[in-house]
């Protein structure tokens, strides 16, 4: 029975494609830094290859000022509903560089902001986050790293 009830809940999610994709309660607390599996595995935890903000922007101002400060950049953009796929068309030290983007809804006026790089230089990467992060500072309400030392003072 259970595995029809996981079967449903996975339609009625597809289903609902206007609005971006909620995040469970296992989602939210993954987010936790200390609660992350991943720690065990990442070696070299001061370059990270995927960054998360939250915004109370609408998901439609976020991804569209997202792809505004990317463009200029040199990143080509397809986009899908609350997702995106952003590819630098210039090659950098390990190829181009991929970041995948996905809008998360976690309260209905609270949206947390996932970026992943999915192919490149991790180093590129954070450089990309840096540079884009400033152009867009006042969609981001607050940001991974900026959570992170809240939380050690």
């Amino acid at each position: 029975m259970d595995g029809y009830c996981d079967f449903q809940e996975k339609q009625v999610k597809e289903e609902i494609e206007g609005q971006p994709a909620s995040m469970n309660a296992f989602e939210l607390i993954s987010l936790n830094k200390g609660l992350k599996l991943d720690n065990f595995f990442e070696a070299d935890k001061k370059y990270r290859r995927e960054t998360r903000f939250t915004s109370q922007c609408p998901p439609e101002e976020i991804i569209s000022r997202i792809e505004e400060a990317a463009k200029p950049l040199g990143f080509d953009i397809q986009k899908k509903n609350y997702k995106m796929r952003m590819k630098n068309l210039e090659a950098g030290r390990k190829g181009n560089l991929n970041v995948a983007t996905e809008v998360f809804q976690v309260a209905p006026s609270l949206f947390v902001v996932e970026l992943k790089k999915a192919k490149g230089d991790t180093l590129e990467f954070q450089k990309f986050y840096k540079t884009l992060s400033a152009q867009i500072k006042d969609v981001v309400w607050v940001c991974e790293s900026e959570a992170e030392e809240r939380g050690s003072t």
